[in-house]
């Protein structure tokens, strides 16, 4: 996935120039993982949408009424306001696709106590994503409206030790989004959780670090 192939082309050159001198945590991506089985997942890192940029939230919003029929010939009965305003203790706020209460404790077994029980507008019935679908149905790139925090999960960029971004995997221990009162949110969804039998990280999110890779113009999980 490039600028081009993107329907956020200002929001994937903001990666871009953010990847400048980006380092690997090469210790986070050897932790063993497998791709999401949706049957079993029911989509739970979904469960509480996704934070925006400017540039996502437009572009989101206008796709829900332009094509708000296709939508709904995949199955989804999007609600009238998509987009709304969010915040999380503090640490981020802004636009964020809108969520609706669902089961998940009754669909997903181990589904996190801390987790609320709602899904992503876009969450389709079979816990597919509905923009990813829908991009798919128009012969596009899969990730062409999926937002960045959506295609990179469970990767993470932040700052490193030498002030550079870096490129890692949170596990239970260096999650930042741990609290007394909320135990994580990436070493808690399945696609995030260590695998037993799982492949490295690099090998198993090799789709998402090539993507990287493109912004970057180098290799990044020699």
């Amino acid at each position: 996935m490039t600028h081009a192939n993107s329907a956020f082309p200002k929001t994937m050159e903001r990666l871009a120039k953010n990847l400048e001198g980006l380092t690997v945590d090469a210790e986070a991506l050897e932790r063993p993982l497998q791709r999401c089985d949706l049957a079993r997942c029911g989509g739970t890192c979904c469960h509480d949408g996704v934070y925006l940029s400017g540039e996502e939230a437009t572009v989101v919003r206008e796709l829900a009424e332009t094509a708000r029929e296709e939508f709904k010939a995949l199955g989804l009965d999007l609600p009238e306001k998509v987009v709304v305003y969010g915040s999380w203790r503090g640490r981020i706020s802004g636009p964020k696709t809108a969520t609706l209460p669902s089961p998940m404790r009754e669909k997903v077994p181990g589904y996190p106590a801390h987790f609320p029980e709602t899904r992503c507008a876009f969450l389709l019935p079979d816990a597919r994503c509905g923009l990813q679908a829908l991009a798919t149905e128009r012969g596009l790139s899969p990730w062409h409206y999926k937002p960045e925090t959506c295609w990179m999960h469970p990767l993470s960029i932040v700052p490193g030790p030498d002030g550079k971004p870096r490129l890692t995997l949170h596990d239970a221990d260096s999650d930042p989004q741990r609290y007394d009162d909320y135990d994580g949110f990436v070493c808690r969804t399945h696609c995030g959780r260590s695998c037993e039998n799982g492949r490295p990280a690099r090998e198993t999110l090799r789709e998402e670090i090539a993507v990287l890779e493109g912004l970057a113009g180098r290799g990044l999980a020699e």
